[in-house]
């Protein structure tokens, strides 16, 4: 392939096109996240390939009118307008000029590679092959290494590990594999000789890398792209007539590949030591918990097609935010900033987490830029989609079918990631979208260009823009490499601290000067100003920490970070109820999940003296989340101390006994109480009892235990003694349960119980769990069990 192509110097667009390439192994530099050092990277490798075409402009920016490439560049090109455009409209102007910098460097990037791999398509296109073979390689060696050197069990934070530092996370690292695997299957398909096995090789590591990591997305894609492979390999080869050379020396290789590497992935760091791994595990693994993971993972194991991942309801904000500004959108990278109320209202986790992506490039696009925006963007992929479809269905008997093919594939394998997930944020997956993008009109543009159609010169004003654009956005990205930068630094200072008694390292005054400037976001979508706030509060200047909370909440509304911890300055600082209450009602009603609010309103009104409000917020509290008993056991306690109302206090646990029937924690608090009000009665039943056990009157003496035990459920003298007399009256499984309550609870240590248990066990004919209680017993020292023959033991 490529004899036909024009003989040019390969050599520096070889470069060009590998250093887009690798723009996922490039290094974070310090950066919070790597996308921060890797899109100012792309920038500069965009200004790059400029200067590169700028030198041979004569034999590279000249190409012929072709209305599918002039169709693609012109969406494009409305689409970065249409999204500069809607800047003006958004919260956070900053966060769109750095959202635009990067669409700038991808449609510069797409424009570069086109006009590069036009030189000669074919030649580039198996450079490019060979090139993905090598970068496969070395993520898989890495990923595939993280399990091999762990001795634990596969679970979730082995799978953080596979972000491997430089692709920010888990999904990304799947997705850059995925997208490239079907480069491999060209070069399965066409090498010989030590390329053949370079992609068997490839194949291997990066089908096996893929399984490890499991991440369901990519996984799913590239099943779904391998039955389509698959299919289309037998029906050519059968229509070609090769299906037994080719079942030979192609698809027998694959499928035994494919095997290997399922079989590898799903037997290193096995969840049950006695089984492989299943295909179901490998997309669900536990977290990291040895002592229970047995039964928690089987108890929480999610069906195939379960994602659990929150998506509907971002989905369904981005229609909302569409809806309320269907022309421009909220912004380009503003959707962050967007109204959240839905997420908060369903937030379980006591923790600030701000959705800052929707998970579908489409829908975020829909989102941020509105309609106009939304259909150029669509316009782009439908002009990729039809132009690869027609080179494969126009030219099935030509050689380079195969190409269109992998091409189309690789494709198919975005599209999966962009429905999914967020590839316009991530650098690795924009460089394989620009090469894939390249590569199609390249190829069409090869295949229908029309030797008369009138010359398009990339001509000098045209490479100004240009270059301005690649200019701007490497200064732009730089930039914001920096607050990347510093975000890590301030990080690493606040994680793990207590903001009311822990010291932090770096100083207010620092923090000022580092993060003021142009871009006052962090990528975690909390301001900057609210950090400043922090550092502020933490060194007691609680005016200028108000004053930066202030500029943070007017910075991002929808957010409520800031008016809790302004809800704390006047709670606990500043002493002043009402503002605590103001700002702390704000995120108890928006963010119902966040705890530190609820404690700041019951401080507060207790401190007024405000009953009512105060149970009120309890009540409202435990609406939301009758699971806590720790709120239950609280507003008991309150009842108690601000009425002295024993019966109402037993009321409150009643009701969550309703809600958490069995609860041991709250059967033995309640219990409090009613002991309290019961003294005396249990006292008689006490005394009552015994006097019928002198008398050997064992069933009146168990109906004065069991009123005790009415009282007292959790009561362990009444349910030993209880546990005795039922082998007095020979109810020997009432003796077993009574005493493996008491047992259970380990609260006698005299093997007192265990004997007595066994003696049940023993007379009921279960011998065995018979000897182990009576050993347990000995074990302890009681006398009885001391006295009993061997036999009894075994």
């Amino acid at each position: 392939m490529g004899k036909s192509e024009p003989k040019l110097d390969l050599l520096v667009p070889k470069i060009l096109v590998l250093l887009y390439l690798v723009i996922g192994i490039f290094p974070r530099l310090k950066a919070v996240d790597p996308i921060g050092s890797q899109w100012f990277y792309f920038s500069v490798v965009n200004v790059l390939a400029l200067f590169y075409i700028y030198a041979n402009r004569e034999k590279v920016a000249i190409f012929k009118k072709q209305r599918q490439i002039l169709l693609f560049f012109g969406s494009y090109l409305l689409f970065f307008l249409v999204a500069g455009i809607s800047i003006y409209g958004a919260l956070n102007v900053s966060e769109g000029v750095k959202d635009l910098a990067r669409i700038a460097i991808t449609l510069i990037a797409s424009v570069n590679l086109f006009l590069i791999i036009k030189i000669a398509p074919k030649a580039l296109f198996e450079y490019i092959v060979k090139v993905c073979h090598i970068i496969i390689i070395y993520i898989a060696i890495q990923v595939i290494w993280i399990f091999l050197d762990n001795d634990t069990y596969r679970n979730t934070t082995l799978l953080l590990k596979t972000a491997l530092n430089t692709y920010g996370t888990q999904n990304a690292t799947a997705a850059t594999l995925a997208i490239q695997i079907p480069f491999l299957l060209w070069g399965l398909v066409k090498h010989t000789g030590k390329w053949k096995i370079a992609s068997i090789i490839s194949l291997f590591m990066g089908v096996s890398a893929l399984f490890f990591i499991g991440a369901r997305t990519a996984v799913l894609s590239a099943i779904f792209y391998v039955i389509i492979f698959l299919a289309y390999f037998i029906i050519d080869s059968a229509r070609k007539k090769t299906i037994a050379v080719s079942f030979k020396t192609i698809l027998l290789p694959f499928v035994v590949i494919l095997l290997v590497s399922y079989l590898f992935a799903t037997n290193i760091n096995r969840i049950d030591a006695s089984r492989a791994n299943t295909f179901n595990e490998l997309l669900f693994a536990p977290v990291l918990n040895p002592d229970k993971v047995a039964q928690e993972y089987a108890k929480n194991q999610k069906g195939f097609v379960s994602y659990g991942s929150g998506r509907p309801i971002h989905y369904e904000m981005a229609f909302d935010d569409f809806k309320s500004h269907p022309i421009l959108g909220v912004g380009v990278g503003n959707w962050k900033l967007a109204n959240k109320d839905k997420y908060f209202a369903k937030a379980k986790r006591d923790k600030f987490i701000y959705p800052l992506r929707v998970h579908n490039d489409f829908l975020q696009v829909l989102a941020e830029i509105g309609i106009v925006g939304f259909i150029s963007y669509l316009f782009m992929f439908f002009v990729l989609i039809f132009c690869i479809l027609k080179l494969f269905f126009t030219h099935q008997k030509h050689e380079d079918r195969w190409i269109y093919a992998v091409i189309a594939l690789a494709l198919l394998a975005y599209g999966f990631d962009a429905l999914i997930n967020f590839p316009l944020e991530r650098t690795p997956i924009q460089g394989h979208f620009v090469v894939i993008a390249s590569l199609i009109l390249v190829f069409f543009y090869s295949k229908y260009k029309k030797e008369e159609a009138k010359k398009v010169t990339v001509n000098m004003p045209t490479m100004i823009v240009l270059a301005v654009l690649a200019l701007s956005a490497a200064v732009i990205t730089y930039v914001k490499y920096t607050t990347y930068v510093t975000q890590n630094y301030v990080l690493a200072d606040t994680t793990g601290k207590n903001l009311m008694k822990d010291k932090y390292v770096m100083s207010y005054d620092q923090v000022v000067r580092d993060l003021s400037g142009f871009f006052n976001l962090a990528g975690v979508g909390r301001p900057n100003e609210h950090v400043m706030g922090m550092y502020a509060m933490s060194e007691g200047r609680l005016d200028k920490a108000l004053s930066h909370l202030d500029k943070s909440i007017k910075m991002a509304p929808n957010h409520f970070e800031s008016t809790m911890l302004k809800g704390i300055i006047y709670g606990q600082r500043k002493i002043n109820n009402d503002s605590a209450i103001f700002y702390a009602n704000i995120g108890f009603e928006k963010f119902p999940a966040i705890k530190n609010n609820y404690i700041i309103l019951l401080n507060a009104y207790r401190a007024k003296g405000d009953t009512i409000s105060y149970f009120n917020t309890i009540d409202t509290f435990l609406k939301r989340n009758p699971d806590d008993i720790s709120q239950w056991q609280l507003k008991s306690q309150r009842v108690m101390e601000f009425y002295k109302d024993v019966n109402g206090a037993i009321a409150v646990i009643d009701e969550a006994l309703e809600k958490n029937p069995d609860n041991e924690t709250l059967i033995k608090y309640r219990e409090k109480y009613t002991v309290k009000n019961s003294a005396t009665d249990i006292k008689d039943w006490y005394a009552t009892a015994f006097e019928f056990i002198k008398q050997k009157e064992y069933a009146k003496a168990k109906v004065e235990f069991l009123k005790i035990l009415e009282i007292t459920p959790s009561n362990n003298p009444t349910l030993l003694n209880l546990g005795i007399i039922e082998i007095k009256l020979k109810q020997y499984e009432e003796t077993i349960k009574h005493l493996t309550k008491v047992i259970d609870s380990k609260k006698y240590k005299d093997g007192r119980a265990e004997y007595n248990r066994g003696l049940a066990y023993d007379r009921l004919g279960e011998k065995t769990k018979a000897a182990k209680d009576y050993r347990k017993s000995k074990e302890l020292g009681y006398k009885l069990a001391l006295k009993l023959s061997d036999s009894k033991f075994e």
